[in-house]
């Protein structure tokens, strides 16, 4: 790359307390600025709330984003880093890649992750890719009731209610959530793998965030790290 200084790291000591002034900041390179917010980031960044965080402005804010990551990237596969910025749940994030997770397992041992049932894996499958759905079609797709299945993948947030049917009870909704596409590792539900006799779903926005604005920085601002959960392919920087 012609300018790699942009986007090398560059770690030195700082005193306790200290801080950059905002003239010095502004003057480092767009590269470096962005690289050094997702490496503290323990979720996905939108575009918009990097592009708030570093005072860009103007209609092209977050194409400068981008812009940037894009050039990260090319960087760090002309080095061979064992890492690389990836779209998550509406944003971006710092990730290791997946051939050296079994190294990590040496570091983050002690950190104890809740493995998905078969049954479970099954039930959230279904609301993916059947999503919005009902708990009555999930269970008479699966010959069995779901009802504890939904309630543990709720309490993981990998599951959430997005509606109420028009029908009588106006029974519950079910889709996937910003945590299910962040826990594996997908930019959106677009990324679902097409599985004989289910088509994609469509983005569906929960009853709880309705209100709210669905743009990229709202998106992500919603997105936390869970400890708990499905295992993940990558895993964050």
């Amino acid at each position: 790359m012609s300018t790699p200084d942009e986007a090398t790291i560059e770690a030195s000591p700082t005193n306790a307390g200290s801080t950059v002034e905002p003239s010095r900041l502004e003057s480092m390179p767009l590269t470096r600025r962005i690289e050094g917010l997702l490496m503290s980031a323990d979720k996905p960044l939108g575009e918009g709330r990097l592009a708030n965080w570093l005072g860009l402005t103007g209609k092209g804010r977050e194409a400068q984003v981008r812009e940037a990551i894009e050039l990260l990237n090319a960087f760090y596969a002309e080095h061979d880093r064992a890492f690389r910025i990836d779209r998550l749940a509406g944003g971006w994030q710092l990730l290791t890649h997946p051939e050296i997770s079994p190294l990590l397992d040496h570091v983050h041992h002690e950190k104890k992750r809740r493995e998905l049932s078969p049954a479970q894996l099954e039930t959230l499958s279904i609301v993916a890719w059947r999503q919005p759905v009902l708990r009555a079609e999930i269970d008479e797709l699966r010959g069995v009731a779901s009802q504890d299945h939904l309630r543990l993948l709720t309490e993981h947030r990998l599951v959430q209610i997005v509606g109420q049917a028009e029908v009588p009870g106006r029974p519950n909704l079910y889709g996937t959530s910003r945590e299910f596409l962040r826990v594996f590792g997908l930019g959106s539900l677009d990324d679902l793998p097409l599985v004989d006799g289910f088509e994609r779903p469509k983005e569906v926005p929960s009853t709880a965030e309705s209100s709210a604005p669905q743009d990229e920085e709202g998106l992500s601002e919603e997105v936390e790290a869970t400890e708990e959960g499905a295992s993940m392919d990558s895993t964050p920087a």
